[in-house]
């Protein structure tokens, strides 16, 4: 049975998390810190993303990401959240000294996810 496109995005985005985990942890950190917002979200996309300031410059669109820091504030004045979902989206957001929240971009695929600090996204643990 082949994969669907949602499937095999989270599966390469799965194989090149870990890598990302360190810079992700510090970037957390200095957002939650300095006040920035209490809602850091992190933007992994194939493509050039609009969102945020850029963590990481991707090399290779079809095996690299872009990862973008941003917030709750600027996905809702960009219009990526509604501003009547925002109680919603704060609802699911998860502690971020334990987690992080990740926003996967690629095509028509855009998924939250929210990943322990210390475990793999889109997984059961």
């Amino acid at each position: 049975m082949m994969a669907t496109h949602k499937e095999e995005v989270i599966r390469d985005f799965q194989n090149q998390y870990g890598r990302f985990k360190p810079m992700l942890g510090e970037a957390q950190k200095v957002i939650l810190d300095s006040a920035v917002s209490e809602f850091p979200v992190f933007v992994f996309s194939k493509t050039l993303p609009e969102l945020g300031v850029q963590l990481y410059e991707s090399i290779d669109q079809k095996q690299d990401w872009y990862v973008h820091a941003t917030s709750l504030e600027e996905l809702v004045a960009k219009n990526v959240v509604d501003p009547s979902r925002i109680e919603d989206f704060k609802e699911v957001y998860k502690d971020p000294s334990s987690y992080f929240c990740i926003l996967l971009l690629d095509g028509t695929v855009a998924q939250f996810a929210f990943p322990p600090i210390q475990g793999m996204p889109f997984s059961d643990n």
